[in-house]
């Protein structure tokens, strides 16, 4: 698909200017978040194979029930780092959005995110592998934000 269609978005999240750029490769959808004017983590997000047509329980399927594999291809992937999680947690959320809006497109979701968060996300005081991880449902209007967002660019 040439040539790559390219989609801008800008909105206010969480009282941040928050800058957002999709484009649609034919092996990849490419989506830009950031607050910072940078990235600091690149993903990948596969909406699991049992969420397609071969699957007679998908059509019935929540979009919140959508099984996605996420994989850091760059920044920070400590499993018990808090962004680490917020971040997968708002690929998953953009992939199942992908998927619920054109489940015939089965790209890829390249993510790239640099968001401006909480101290207490980025940089957890103590947090070993038994310490317990804040709790990220309140960044849910975040990651809803960002989608919306993005959903506003579209080229799936």
């Amino acid at each position: 698909m040439f040539p790559v269609q390219t989609s801008c978005a800008a909105a206010l999240i969480d009282g941040i200017h928050t800058d957002v750029a999709v484009l649609g490769f034919s092996n990849y959808v490419v989506v830009l978040v950031t607050q910072l004017q940078s990235i600091g983590s690149l993903m990948e997000s596969v909406v699991s194979a049992a969420a397609t047509h071969s699957d007679p329980d998908a059509l019935s399927r929540s979009v919140q029930d959508i099984p996605v594999d996420v994989k850091f291809i760059l920044g920070s992937q400590n499993a018990s780092a808090p962004v680490s999680s917020l971040y997968q947690i708002l690929a998953i959320h953009l992939s199942q959005l992908k998927h619920a809006q054109n489940p015939a497109d089965q790209r890829p979701l390249l993510l790239g995110v640099g968001l401006s968060l909480p101290r207490e996300l980025v940089a957890p005081s103590g947090l070993d592998d038994h310490a317990e991880l804040p709790d990220l449902s309140a960044h849910m209007p975040i990651i809803n934000a960002v989608g919306d967002t993005v959903s506003r660019c579209r080229p799936w």
